[in-house]
């Protein structure tokens, strides 16, 4: 048995390392080459001439195509690929664009799947005991999970959260091999130390293969909002704890209505604007933990109570108190558009290459400054401010270490939920005292 065991992961590898070859050259390569209106024949490379007058950029079609590879390849590799939307100083803008598909548009599996999944988790007798129907129709599907909507034996409505068959062992194979490839990448690209960037893929991943995490997540966001400002207008949902298991999640429903679906500056919707945006900066500067994925599904707004919920909480990210100080010290230089500040504060938060210049660095700060002075800070996108400042730190060979994407995407995602709402928010208004407070608060040696 132990012989069969030894073998059955390499041939395991060895079949997944065919099926990843076999894909990324039918969609990456030649779905790249047919788009672009290239074939290969028996007799080589020809130009198919196309009757459309669109032209796309070679990198818009790759996009495009890699988009198509990921959701063929499944959850890993569309992991990865949310992962390469969030950098576009690694693939660049037109790429990351295109692979944002990524976020929203995953396949769901079948209902008779997922209750096969809850039957094998619980047992058919404790899913006969507990579940008195379950709707088919899938209320979402994501790379690694499905929800559905359910009605308990005792009546009360409930979110189940499944996570998909047989993902943790392709997940935990695809890790392998990519792990593999990124020695070789690692040697070839020093300057993106991608190591590191790998490790907190790797470990992020697998910690939303359990959702016991996800319990011990809300578990802890709603112990952060206790006794502080955010606790009157943040709640978190609460979870069945004898449901729960590594695969499946049982949790109360948001009563509210989706930020998606309310009226762009309305009362409400500038309320529900304000609160996300500053729960969402408050986790981040305040708690050092915070949700990682705020897009507008997530979010609800009770009006009842006129609060914010959360939903959704598997991926989260988590800051030491140092990276904490430094991210705080960019954001605040932003706002005083110092530049010297600004471009000490970044350059500390990176890792220098050998041919980094600091003054150039420095320069193409200021070049960034000077468009938000003439601009004024209530016009200015968080985002794009951020994604210049990478280009300039990438251009400069600045490595920006992977553990900030995971901010840096939730203040950009945030910001782009608030504007959807109130057409005149302006993020860096509300950040301003949190990130003055944050700062003050770090220094305090008298802090709890």
């Amino acid at each position: 048995m132990k012989i069969f065991s030894w073998i059955k992961t390499p041939v395991s590898l060895a079949i997944r390392s065919q099926q990843i070859s076999y894909v990324f050259s039918r969609y990456g390569v030649a779905g790249t080459l047919k788009t672009l209106g290239i074939e290969l024949g028996k007799r080589g490379f020809f130009v198919v001439t196309k009757s459309s007058n669109s032209v796309s950029s070679l990198d818009t079609v790759f996009g495009k195509s890699l988009a198509a590879t990921f959701v063929e390849l499944g959850p890993t590799f569309i992991k990865l690929g949310q992962l390469l939307a969030q950098r576009p100083d690694w693939v660049g803008e037109a790429v990351a664009l295109e692979l944002r598909v990524l976020f929203d548009r995953v396949p769901p599996i079948s209902y008779g799947k997922v209750e096969r999944m809850l039957k094998r988790e619980w047992g058919k007798e404790k899913f006969h005991t507990h579940i008195k129907k379950i709707e088919k129709k899938a209320l979402a599907s994501a790379s690694l999970s499905q929800t559905h909507v359910a009605t308990l034996k005792d009546g009360r409505e409930v979110i189940l959260k499944v996570q998909k068959p047989n993902v943790g062992k392709v997940v935990r194979l695809d890790l392998q091999l990519m792990e593999s490839a990124i020695i070789v990448l690692d040697k070839v690209y020093p300057k993106l130390n991608l190591k590191f960037a790998f490790e907190d893929f790797k470990q992020a991943t697998l910690r939303e293969l359990d959702y016991r995490e996800e319990a011990k997540n809300i578990e802890k966001f709603q112990k952060n909002n206790r006794g502080i400002f955010s606790k009157s207008s943040v709640v978190f949902p609460n979870f069945e704890k004898d449901l729960l298991t590594e695969k499946v999640i049982v949790l109360e429903p948001m009563r509210g209505k989706k930020t998606s679906e309310m009226k762009m500056d309305s009362r409400v919707a500038k309320r529900a604007a304000y609160l996300s945006a500053s729960a969402v900066l408050e986790q981040i500067f305040e708690h050092g933990f915070f949700h990682a994925d705020p897009h507008a599904g997530n979010l609800f707004f009770l009006e009842d109570s006129g609060k914010i919920g959360f939903i959704d909480l598997g991926l989260v990210g988590q800051l030491e108190d140092e990276d904490r100080k430094k991210f705080t010290r960019v954001m605040l230089a932003i706002l005083k558009k110092d530049r010297h500040d600004l471009a000490k504060s970044l350059y500390e938060l990176g890792s220098p290459g050998k041919k980094t210049n600091y003054n150039d660095f420095e320069k193409g700060i200021g070049e960034i400054l000077d468009k938000i002075k003439s601009d004024g800070l209530k016009n200015i996108h968080i985002n794009k401010v951020i994604d210049q400042l990478f280009q300039v730190a990438n251009r400069n060979q600045l490595f920006i270490p992977n553990r900030y994407v995971l901010m840096i995407r939730s203040c950009v995602m945030v910001e782009g939920l608030a504007k959807q709402l109130d057409s005149k928010i302006s993020l860096l208004g509300i950040a301003a005292p949190i990130l003055t407070k944050s700062l003050i608060r770090s220094y305090n040696p008298f802090r709890k």
